[in-house]
């Protein structure tokens, strides 16, 4: 995943450095959806692994709060994930589109 990001990362820095103003645009459409949704990828496993995860109640952080307060943590990182996800693969290319 991290591979699949950087390289991403990589090709719009190489696009808005050597290529023409058409290619950087396209490239940073381009670059929006790789790099968010490896990061997605990660964090979703690193957050809601079903025995190690960080949202769990095992987790030596989260563990330790009341179970409300848990439950509130899990929803807020579960609808941030959705919401950052939608961003990288919808919003981010239909603007960089709409303003080519």
């Amino acid at each position: 995943m991290m591979a699949v990001s950087l390289a991403g990362a990589a090709l719009l820095f190489i696009a808005m450095t050597y290529g023409s103003a058409e290619t950087a645009a396209i490239a940073a459409t381009l670059a929006g959806p790789a790099i968010a949704v490896p990061w997605a990828g990660l964090c979703a496993c690193i957050w809601f692994h079903p025995q190690r995860g960080n949202m769990q109640p095992g987790n030596r952080f989260i563990g330790r709060l009341p179970n409300a307060v848990q439950l509130f943590f899990r929803w807020y990182a579960s609808l941030f994930l959705a919401a950052f996800v939608l961003m990288g693969l919808v919003v981010w290319p239909a603007l960089a589109l709409a303003w080519l």
